[in-house]
C-alpha cells in the first residue's frame, strides 16, 4: 500500500474546489470559512482565473476580536475590505501527474500545508495535509508516532492568563503550548493564536483564545491509526501522552514527513 504515495496527486486532489472571488469583502470571506471548515480558500478573478490564497490566518490578521456579550463571546470585527487587498499571490501549483511522495517533500521543503492542482488552465483540485492523513490511515504504516512528534511543547492549565502564556512564547520562539484541564489536553496555544489574542484583556484565561482541535494518543500509537482518528474527528494536532505529561504534539506535516519517505 505504501506504493500509493507513489501514485499521481491526481488520485488524492480534493474536487472541485471550493473558492472565493477577488472582489469579495473579507466578511463574506469569513463567512466562506466557517460555513466550509476550511482554513484557506483559492482566490479568483472575474475570468475565474486563479490570483492568489486567502487564509483564516490572513482574516485574523486583518481584524480583531471583540467581545459581545458577558459571556465572553468573541467576535472577528474585520474592516470594510475587498479580499484581493489580503491575498498572498505566491499560489503553490502542481500538475495533476506529480506523485503524491513529490507533494509531501514540497510542503515539508516550503513549510506549506496545501497545494493547487492545475493544468496551465482552470483549478482542478486541491491536495493538503488532510489527504496525507488519509494516505498513512490507507496504506496503514505501523511506524509509532514518536518519531514524528515535536518535543518543543510545554504543558499550560487552562486557567493560565494569556498575558503568563505570551510570555511562555515570548521566552521561547520555537515553543507551542498544550492547554490541560486536570492533566488532560484540550487545546493548544501558538504563535497563531497568540496574533488572534493580540487585542485580548491580557487576564482572559488562556482556553478562551486556544485552538480546541486536538487529539490526545500515546507515543506508541501506530500512525496509521492516529491518522484514522484524526481524519475523521477533523483534528489540527495529535498531542502524546504519557501518564499525567505531554510528551509531544505533531500535526498533518508530521504525516506528510512519512508520506515523503523514500519507499
Amino acid at each position: 500500500m505504501k506504493n500509493s504515495f507513489e501514485s499521481p496527486v491526481s488520485n488524492w486532489m480534493v474536487s472541485p474546489v471550493f473558492t472565493i472571488r477577488e472582489d469579495a469583502l473579507l466578511v463574506e470571506a469569513a463567512s466562506r470559512f466557517d460555513e466550509l471548515r476550511v482554513s484557506a480558500l483559492p482566490v479568483l478573478d472575474g475570468s475565474s482565473r486563479l490570483t492568489g490564497i486567502i487564509s483564516r490566518s490572513d482574516l485574523m490578521q486583518a481584524g480583531r476580536f471583540v467581545r459581545e456579550s458577558k459571556e465572553r463571546e468573541r467576535h472577528l470585527r474585520l474592516p470594510e475590505a475587498r479580499v484581493s487587498e489580503f491575498i498572498n499571490t505566491r499560489v503553490p501549483v502542481v500538475r495533476r501527474e506529480v506523485t503524491l511522495r513529490s507533494c509531501a517533500r514540497r510542503m515539508l521543503k516550503q513549510s506549506i500545508h496545501r497545494l493547487y492542482v492545475a493544468e496551465d488552465g482552470p483549478l482542478e483540485g486541491v491536495v493538503s495535509t488532510r489527504e496525507m492523513l488519509r494516505a498513512v490511515a490507507e496504506a496503514r504504516v505501523e511506524t509509532p508516532l514518536g518519531p514524528i512528534l515535536t518535543r518543543s511543547v510545554a504543558a499550560i492549565p487552562a486557567e493560565a492568563t494569556l498575558s503568563a502564556s505570551m510570555a511562555r512564547l515570548r521566552a521561547d520562539s520555537s515553543l507551542t503550548l498544550v492547554v490541560t484541564r486536570s492533566s488532560v489536553p484540550v487545546g493548544v496555544f501558538s504563535h497563531e493564536e497568540a496574533v488572534t489574542a493580540r487585542e485580548a484583556d491580557p487576564e482572559d484565561p488562556v482556553e478562551l483564545w486556544m485552538d480546541p482541535s486536538v487529539l490526545a494518543l500515546p507515543a506508541e500509537t501506530p500512525t496509521y491509526r492516529a491518522a484514522e482518528s484524526a481524519y475523521e474527528a477533523r483534528c489540527r494536532y495529535i498531542i502524546s501522552t504519557e501518564g499525567e505529561s505531554v510528551t509531544g504534539l505533531t500535526s498533518g506535516i508530521g504525516f506528510a514527513e512519512l508520506v515523503a519517505k523514500p519507499a
